[in-house]
């Protein structure tokens, strides 16, 4: 008889300051997948989820049973609605499908929900309430989840990827179904260790020179013999709840005490280091005087504060005002978010010039305000492509109703529909040649580095004003109460 696993899938990353909620829409902007729909939909994909397919049609003593696939951009909170659509659909499967043998995850890590600060640790409390403690649950996590202890209660084992850009999204899960698969076979135990340390970790990329020997270490010792993963989480400090912060995890084949001393190791380095974990960002005056005609390529501009893949609402005006008060030209934005221009570029049409009151509609103390501008009309598309990045190679992205703009000699990607702009092919998709251009914005903290960083000459990152400004030391927590 076939050994039954449960697939879930249920991805948000909740900034608690953005005023804009993770609803049935959202999700269904991305992914909002039921059943069977969650194989169909991914098989192939270079995501966790596919990952999770590619392992287990290697083995023919497994049944793979598909309950939700639900995956939004980052924003506020998760809706009640959505959050107990997810519990009916994932209690609906267990007791429709007897006798499971283990449960394998798709999380993010950093879910609050309304009603529910630990959104992953609730739904795992959850399951396990339903299925017992005796079969497996192995989750694979965003490398910026906050992992709390309601979570390492109920997991057997918590994967995170490693890179930031997300570019092993695939090995992740890759890893995870293997465990998965070689622990309900006997041939492995795994036990889990954790640390966590309150400490809000600006956004580094894992190839930054700060974290560097973190990562040399961590390599090192999943090197070991009985090691099954070593890894550290960064965190996700927009998320205001109890347990916010960075975490050590590691597992190993039924060795308990060298589990307990790896993480000590790996923790008491990451504290050791935590005065150098720090990120500076130059004024957007600094940035624009050290572009010149000279740079050979593009330069990029990483409009980090208003980054919808952090709770950013994609509104801002700051550089694009900045960049008309200096007459600066050649620069080509991805995005700006605003369906209201996106509808009135479309009903001049194609070749006609439209006055706009371009974005900055959210709360100005944030956004900016709005940009009085004539643009050209130069396209009008769907805003779908798909995405060649490896994070997420094959994925269709969706960005609605979109026009491309000219202003004062700047091109505006416009869109409908807020999404992180990380792949180099929504420039390409609408038409605009990113090495054509003097200077690339995107809102795009890190993940726009694993393709944009192959054309660029050079990349700046602003902390401008936004609903995602990547300094945690701006926001006013109510439930963490840690120091920073």
């Amino acid at each position: 008889m076939k050994k039954k696993i449960l697939i879930v899938q249920f991805r948000h990353e909740t900034n608690s300051f953005c005023p804009k909620k993770a609803d049935e829409g959202a999700y269904r902007n991305m992914f909002f997948l039921v059943g069977e729909e969650v194989f169909l939909k991914q098989r192939g994909l270079r995501n966790e989820t596919g990952a999770f397919l590619d392992v287990f049609k290697k083995y023919d003593d497994f049944e793979l049973i598909p309950s939700v696939g639900l995956v939004a951009s980052p924003s506020g909170p998760v809706t009640s609605e959505v959050y107990n659509f997810v519990l009916k659909q994932v209690e609906d499967t267990i007791h429709n499908n007897k006798n499971l043998d283990g449960i394998l995850i798709n999380f993010h890590g950093a879910m609050v929900a309304e009603g529910h600060d630990d959104g992953e640790g609730d739904l795992l409390e959850f399951i396990r309430n339903l299925i017992g403690w005796d079969i497996p649950i192995i989750t694979t996590l965003d490398l910026h989840a906050n992992v709390t202890s309601k979570m390492i209660k109920c997991a057997t084992a918590l994967i995170p990827f490693e890179k930031y850009p997300h570019i092993d999204t695939y090995e992740t899960g890759y890893k995870a179904a293997t465990i998965m698969a070689e622990t309900l076979l006997g041939k492995i135990k795994p036990v889990m260790a954790y640390r966590k340390i309150p400490y809000l970790l600006p956004l580094l990329p894992s190839a930054s020179s700060q974290l560097s020997p973190l990562y040399s270490l961590a390599e090192k010792l999943n090197e070991q013999a009985d090691v099954l993963s070593v890894r550290f989480t960064h965190g996700f400090f927009p998320a205001d709840i109890e347990e916010l912060g960075m975490a050590v995890l590691a597992v190993t084949n039924d060795n308990k005490t060298l589990a307990e001393e790896l993480a000590d190791e790996l923790y008491k380095l990451i504290c050791d280091n935590l005065p150098n974990l720090t990120v500076e960002y130059p004024s957007i005056d600094m940035i624009l005087e050290q572009i010149t005609d000279s740079d050979e390529g593009p330069v990029v501009l990483a409009d980090a504060s208003d980054n919808p893949g952090a709770g950013g609402l994609g509104d801002t005006t700051h550089i694009l005002r900045a960049l008309l008060e200096k007459g600066i030209t050649g620069a080509a934005f991805a995005t700006i978010t605003d369906a209201k221009a996106v509808e009135k570029c479309i009903n001049a049409g194609v070749g006609a010039m439209v006055e706009l009151e371009l974005g900055g509609w959210s709360d100005i103390e944030y956004s900016g305000g709005p940009l009085t501008v004539s643009a050209y009309v130069k396209k009008i598309s769907d805003g779908k492509y798909i995405s060649k990045a490896k994070m997420s190679y094959g994925v269709e992205f969706k960005h609605g109703k979109t026009a491309v703009v000219e202003i004062s000699g700047n091109l505006v990607i416009i869109t409908s529909i807020s999404r992180q702009p990380y792949d180099i092919e929504i420039f390409k998709s609408h038409g605009i040649n990113p090495q054509d251009q003097k200077i690339l914005v995107v809102k795009s903290t890190n993940h726009f580095r694993a393709t944009f960083e192959k054309v660029a000459s050079k990349i700046f990152t602003l902390a401008l004003p936004g609903y995602a400004v990547p300094i945690p030391q701006i926001y006013k927590y109510k439930k963490w109460k840690g120091n920073i």
